[in-house]
């Protein structure tokens, strides 16, 4: 029997009968976190049409009560991810700020549309503008302080929900700064195929997505080579805008401040010097290095990107703040008034009507006040702390990877995430002869791929411990078996400044219980491999990839 109809919303409930239920919502969000609502464990593996079978019914006609509800919920939580969770080592999007969280929880409340000021959102409004402002200054870009607010022509950046939509906005505001007539006329009306340059390996997928869905089409993307380091190769750049292929031009290069693999941070200063000899406007992808612009220690390997025309950060990866947190920001800050839907109002100090700059969004909520409150609660040098934090336990959990002698690394990282597979020591050394007999190469290179995503998939099924999978070259060569091909791989992604020590002795023993399982069957895989120069049989490699691999 159902509970009886409850009262919908708060004006039809007695404040205190609200505070209650709404407690209650947030302790269950805190038992998620603490891993009650998930036996512990980092998730609970399932299958998509177990979790179908499991919350797939009709429309609700009836509605079924407070009780219900929160039950509903807690069922939901109980087969969630969290990324909150130490042993959660694939992405480094925490979260759990908890001004953040603070905010998030005020802000839904609040109900603010940043479309506009009058009617919609005048304290957000600034806020976001505030916000802007300092993210401005982080970067190294020209600021006018907020008191001297001229117009939304001067504002130079907007909130996205995401790297993938804040790529999209710079591509479109590079491609309205290099050919103004598209506003207009639309592609058909510039007199050559415009083309975004951007190293191969190293890239995100959002460039292909915009690329096809701004029209520029899937050719309208020019592959420079990428270094061992997995960074972009600046000769290879260069070699590219001095002779773009005929009927082409260049009208982007990206550079990569910490690519989704691998976390390489390119040379942003001498891609800036290219840009500027050639006239091309240079986007920085700093999605995820954009935490680094926090630390005194480390923000040195982001030099250069004060130069770039436009950035791209990403808060909810590497800054403990939720989904959805992303910020487009522009040097000239009238890249992004040249979208102005009024533009006579762009230049009107008395206008903060954010809805009339952003591109491709009109009614959004208020997510800015996450980061906002963030920083307004640790400042830049508390944050700047936690970033460092942060950095020293990755270097520790590289060294735990190391020292279990299962891993072979691929290429080396610049912070917080690395590739590698899985190799263990005796089998790295019962494969040498593979080495010198090219006919056993891609046999080998099969097995490693095979057993790298075993391995990965059992730990995730287990629930005790999360490693990323994608696909990705040997550009080191640091197994030995050319550049070329592809590798499954894992990725350690370490998002906590801290991971206690009784966690990161249970992320070890996992490591080694499920090394251990595989390794002896691995070992005997290689050695008939070397005499019938063909991979074994054997499960096929796990399907669980992320989007470091799309």
């Amino acid at each position: 029997m159902s509970d009886p109809q409850p009262p919908a919303l708060l004006s039809h409930r007695p404040p205190d009968d609200s505070r209650a239920l709404l407690r209650r919502a947030l302790d269950l969000g805190l038992d998620f976190t603490s891993g009650e609502l998930r036996d512990g464990l980092v998730l609970r593996h399932v299958t998509p049409r177990e979790l179908i079978d499991r919350f797939a019914e009709p429309i609700p006609i009836a509605g079924t009560g407070d009780e219900q509800l929160l039950k509903s919920l807690a069922e939901i939580a109980s087969w969630s991810i969290s990324q909150a969770d130490p042993r959660y080592l694939a992405f480094p999007d925490t979260g759990d700020s908890i001004a953040a969280l603070a905010a998030d929880i005020v802000a839904t409340f609040l109900n603010q549309n940043l479309i506009a000021f009058d009617r919609s959102a005048p304290a957000a409004s600034v806020i976001e503008a505030q916000l802007i402002t300092w993210l401005r200054e982080l970067i190294g870009y020209p600021v006018t302080p907020l008191t001297d607010y001229q117009g939304l022509a001067g504002l130079g950046g907007m909130w996205t929900s995401g790297g993938n939509m804040s790529n999209h906005i710079a591509i479109a505001a590079a491609l309205t700064h290099t050919y103004p007539e598209v506003r207009e006329h639309g592609l058909r009306a510039v007199p050559e195929q415009p083309v975004i340059l951007l190293a191969s390996g190293v890239e995100h997928f959002s460039y292909l997505a915009a690329a096809q869905a701004l029209g520029l089409g899937s050719d309208g993307l020019l592959w420079a080579a990428a270094t061992a380091d997995f960074t972009s190769d600046p000769a290879s750049v260069a070699r590219l805008l001095a002779s773009p292929p005929p009927g082409k031009r260049i009208f982007m290069v990206v550079g990569v401040a910490g690519n989704c693999r691998t976390t390489g941070i390119d040379d942003l200063q001498q891609l800036a010097d290219l840009c500027e000899q050639f006239g091309v406007w240079f986007h920085v992808d700093a999605c995820h290095g954009g935490s680094l612009l926090f630390s005194e220690k480390l923000k040195g390997q982001l030099a250069g990107i004060e130069r770039a025309d436009s950035v791209a950060l990403d808060p909810h990866k590497g800054l403990f703040v939720s989904y959805p947190s992303s910020y487009a920001l522009f040097r000239d800050p009238n890249a992004l008034g040249r979208f102005a839907r009024y533009p006579d109002r762009a230049d009107d100090p008395d206008c903060l009507d954010l809805g009339l700059i952003t591109p491709f969004y009109g009614s959004r909520g208020f997510e800015s006040l996450k980061l906002w409150a963030l920083m307004k609660h640790q400042g830049t040098d508390g944050i700047g702390r936690l970033v460092d934090d942060r950095h020293a336990t990755y270097q520790q959990m590289v060294d735990l990877l190391e020292r279990t002698g299962c891993f072979r690394m691929l290429g080396t990282s610049d912070f917080y995430r690395c590739a590698f597979v899985f190799l263990p020591d005796e089998v790295a050394h019962a494969v040498e002869e593979a080495y010198s007999r090219p006919e056993l190469r891609e046999a080998v290179r099969t097995l490693v791929s095979r057993y790298t995503a075993t391995f990965a998939d059992r730990l995730y099924r287990s629930g005790t411990v999360v490693f990323d999978l994608f696909a990705l070259q040997d550009l080191a060569d640091r197994i030995g078996l050319g550049t070329d091909a592809k590798y499954q791989v894992m990725g350690m992604c370490v998002g906590h400044p801290h991971i206690p020590d009784d966690i990161e002795h249970g992320i070890e023993q996992a490591i080694h219980d499920h090394a251990q399982e595989l390794t002896a069957t691995m070992l005997t895989d290689a050695r008939a491999l070397l005499t019938t120069a063909a991979p074994p049989d054997g499960a096929a490699a796990a399907d669980v990839t992320g989007p470091a691999g799309w």
